[in-house]
């Protein structure tokens, strides 16, 4: 569930830019280009990255309490560990859904207009500006934040400190 849910969630955040290409298949483009999302290219993708980090922490969190509460012993390195990889695949999914689809939309569909700027058609990736692709980098800036959000740990019971109870003296 925290997988689907990761890559879910970086699928519908990638569609900033591409997403008309998909409104527009389905009869909805002049609606999507009403919205000028790809003005929010970073928000969005802010946003997204946010949301993947928090679907796994709440997902996870959730599961080592249900651990806890059934009296097992929580494995929160085995957690956390799949707790950023999941992170990382939606954070990759939303990434390469990203690129992908404004390299379709900018340098395929729409080439006559857009690769004759600097901006994209000089571009690491023709289509895609140098400056996405920094936004998008920096969405990986989460996995520390993931790593180091607190999972719920086992309460241990502190110790009778009774007088009596550190001589054996029974009362």
């Amino acid at each position: 569930m925290p997988l689907g849910s990761s890559l879910a969630v970086g699928i519908v955040a990638s569609l900033c830019c591409g997403g008309s290409l998909i409104f527009g298949a389905i009869g909805l483009g002049a609606f999507y280009s009403s919205l000028a999302l790809s003005r929010y290219i970073p928000e969005a993708l802010a946003a997204g990255a946010i949301l993947i980090a928090l679907v796994n922490w709440l997902l996870y969190r959730r599961k080592a309490a249900g651990s806890l509460a059934g009296n097992d012993d929580c494995d929160c390195v085995s957690l956390r560990r799949a707790m950023l990889l999941t992170g990382f695949l939606g954070l990759t999914m939303m990434g390469v859904s990203f690129v992908f689809l404004e390299w379709l939309n900018h340098a395929v569909v729409n080439a006559a207009h857009f690769m004759g700027h600097h901006q994209f058609g000089g571009a690491v990736v023709p289509g895609v500006p140098n400056m996405h692709l920094a936004y998008l980098a920096a969405t990986f800036l989460v996995l520390p934040l993931l790593a180091i959000l607190p999972l719920p740990k086992k309460s241990v019971s502190a110790p009778d400190h009774h007088p009596s109870s550190q001589r054996g003296i029974k009362i």
